[in-house]
């Protein structure tokens, strides 16, 4: 097992001076990264290296950050894109690997203004122009329901990001019922005055022991509780005491196992050795459920997303299913109803049209409107692939797969969801 991130979050006052930004955070940062020495320096004594460090702030748009509109908008934005390329410095300074923040809580807009509309038009250049930022668009909650124009532009920019280089797609998604302290990303943001962290767990390897040493589902489900618990009493009394001692608010752990591509790191792996013959065959949905139901509820530091992942390309097993065709994209959504993070990594057909990604979008925020859970959308079109196509990345978190299957659209019909103006969808 490895700590995936230590995600700490923080206010940043966008488009003040950049000096003024500087002295406002520096001796926060200062204090972050002593924390981050003492949390990495406790974890290795106890066996669990750090893999990344990470920093999110609060959505850049806020209807109270009065400073958008002091200058036009398209100065604005200009100031926007040069900010962030400042911030990521100032963050690489303090060692930091990541940063993010949303772009808006489009689920609390009903209806996208001019200024946000441009903002969302500028996000591509936004990942593009930077090295480390990360963004995602909250789109849907259970209670606003779904922001229709958002979702659409969450469409726009996963296109546009996906050429000339679909790795880009990397550092955006769509989100729905996701709040703040969520440490993964790139759904991961701020929302308190006070500075905070939380932790990310790359424990598939744990899933997969546990599994490994158990005659009987019941054993299964029983020693994946406890060793649970037990990395939960660990890592809880370390960070509730480090946190006190530089006055950071420990939120808490999101107890979803992520993965690692090799076998004996990969849900998948866990998924099979519960007894059903492959990843994607029927039971599989049973075989998330257990794991799922492992994961423990009545901890008050359990946060985030908390349940089973399914990143197709960070995932050995997985992957080579998908290479496989043991899957298809309406599995993942089955799947969806159970896990934690929903569709991620997911490499689809260059030629997917905004259209079918708004589609995928809105199947994946009505499962988390209706089931009233944190779901996301990273998805990865490959230009110049079709399905069943290889596609494989030259990063060491990813595996080499293939192009994943989905029902496609005619376009025939131009009085669908997607053409007509309708702002927003609320379940009644």
């Amino acid at each position: 097992m490895r700590i995936r991130a230590i995600t700490i979050g923080q206010i940043v006052p966008f488009l003040y001076k950049n000096e003024s930004i500087l002295s406002f955070m520096q001796e926060n940062l200062e204090n972050f990264s002593d924390l981050n020495k003492e949390l990495i320096k406790a974890f290795e004594e106890i066996g669990y290296p750090v893999q990344t460090k990470r920093f999110c702030s609060q959505p850049l748009f806020s209807y109270d950050n009065r400073l958008f509109y002091e200058k036009n908008l398209k100065d604005t934005l200009v100031d926007i894109d040069s900010q962030l390329k400042f911030l990521q410095d100032m963050f690489k300074d303090y060692e930091f690997d990541y940063f993010a923040c949303a772009m808006m809580l489009a689920d609390k807009i009903q209806e996208l203004g001019i200024f946000e509309k441009l903002l969302l038009d500028q996000v591509p250049q936004f990942i593009k122009n930077t090295d480390i930022f990360f963004t995602s668009l909250p789109v849907a909650s259970t209670r606003e329901g779904i922001n229709i124009h958002a979702l659409k532009s969450g469409a726009k920019i996963i296109k546009q990001l996906s050429d000339p280089d679909p790795f880009k797609n990397l550092n955006f998604c769509v989100s729905a019922n996701v709040g703040p302290n969520f440490p993964f990303f790139p759904a991961a943001y701020h929302f308190s005055e006070k500075p905070a962290f939380s932790l990310a767990l790359e424990m598939a390897d744990e899933v997969v022991n546990a599994i490994e040493n158990s005659n009987t589902i019941k054993d299964a489900q029983f020693n994946l509780l406890s060793r649970f618990n037990q990395i939960y009493d660990e890592i809880t009394k370390i960070c509730e005491k480090i946190g006190r001692s530089f006055n950071v608010e420990f939120k808490g752990i999101d107890y979803s196992p992520a993965p690692f591509p090799e076998a004996d790191k990969s849900i998948g792996t866990a998924i099979e050795k519960l007894g059903i013959e492959y990843f994607g065959a029927h039971g599989t949905l049973t075989g998330v459920a257990l794991i799922k139901n492992s994961i423990p509820v009545n901890k008050e530091k359990v946060i985030g997303f908390s349940g089973f992942f399914q990143p197709v390309l960070e995932d050995y097993i997985l992957s080579k299913r998908l290479s496989e065709d043991k899957f298809n994209l309406d599995s993942l959504l089955l799947y969806s109803t159970m896990c934690g993070a929903g569709l991620d990594v997911i490499p689809l057909p260059g030629d997917i049209t905004e259209q079918e990604l708004f589609y995928i979008l809105l199947d994946m925020c009505t499962l988390s409107v209706r089931l009233n859970k944190p779901l996301t959308c990273r998805l990865m079109p490959i230009p110049g692939r079709n399905a069943g196509d290889d596609v494989q990345f030259d990063f060491e978190y990813f595996a080499s797969s293939k192009v994943i299957d989905f029902r496609r659209l005619t376009g025939e019909n131009k009085n669908d969801l997607f053409n007509r103006n309708e702002k927003f969808l609320k379940f009644f």
